[in-house]
């Protein structure tokens, strides 16, 4: 068997090595729902990863979808907008610190520290990547 597609066939080998854990962890701790269903989609989502890396014609189209522009085009817009997202949750958080440390200061405290470093490296690395960006382009 010829594996075609590399990228895939290591992520269905780590979807399937993850299952097997969680099966060895379910048969020595006992099986519970959560962990029951998790077990059964990281090995059908491995399994599946496996067949389309050993299929000529699956891992073309894998491919062929991967360099697609559109496809490219969202995933970029989707993780712009995570970004922002995200550095809006932290701005949140750290307003809802600062209300809180009347409260409690040392657990408030600790949290505003923890959202205000996050924010300022997420922040910190959108600038440096959009320099970056702009010298390349």
């Amino acid at each position: 068997m010829k594996i075609y597609n590399k990228k895939t066939f290591r992520y269905g080998l780590g979807f399937i090595v993850l299952g097997a854990l969680l099966l060895l962890t379910g048969i020595w701790q006992g099986f519970d729902l959560k962990g029951t269903v998790m077990t059964v989609l990281c090995l059908l989502i491995g399994g599946g990863g496996l067949v389309r890396s050993f299929s000529r014609e699956m891992s073309r189209e894998d491919k062929i979808a991967e360099l697609d522009e559109r496809n490219r085009m969202v995933e970029w817009r989707a993780k712009s907008r995570a970004l922002g997202i995200a550095e809006l949750v932290c701005f949140v958080c750290i307003l809802f610190s600062i209300f809180g440390m009347q409260v409690m200061e040392a657990f408030f405290g600790g949290m505003l520290a923890a959202f205000g470093l996050m924010l300022t490296a997420m922040l910190l690395v959108e600038l440096l990547t959009l320099v970056y960006y702009n010298k390349r382009l």
